[in-house]
């Protein structure tokens, strides 16, 4: 995602970078490995959770450090992985999260 302040029309940028990033993976999926949607997936949660940053919702230990994991995968060295289990850990520490109260609005 790119850096930049909460603003209105840097917003609407990644918003819009990221409807683009989902379509071109959509189709990019039919003919790519399937390994690569998973990867994808990861990817576009993770830009969710920096644009949610960038628009100022506070910082929350879980969320932070479920993003810096997201950002390692993303970032770092490809390597094995075991991608089913990875996907499990983050989404149960994203539903760890949600379960909280403070976390979402009723």
């Amino acid at each position: 995602m790119s850096a930049g302040t909460a603003e209105a029309p840097h917003t609407g940028e990644e918003l819009l970078l990221l409807a683009a990033y989902l379509l071109s993976s959509g189709r990019g999926l039919l003919e790519e490995p399937r390994e690569y949607g998973p990867l994808r997936c990861l990817d576009a949660a993770r830009r969710v959770l920096a644009l949610r940053s960038d628009l100022g919702h506070g910082d929350h230990p879980g969320l932070d450090g479920l993003r810096t994991r997201m950002e390692d995968v993303m970032c770092g060295a490809m390597a094995d992985r075991e991608l089913d289990v990875l996907l499990d850990d983050l989404c149960d520490r994203l539903a760890a999260v949600l379960e909280e109260t403070d976390a979402v609005s009723a």
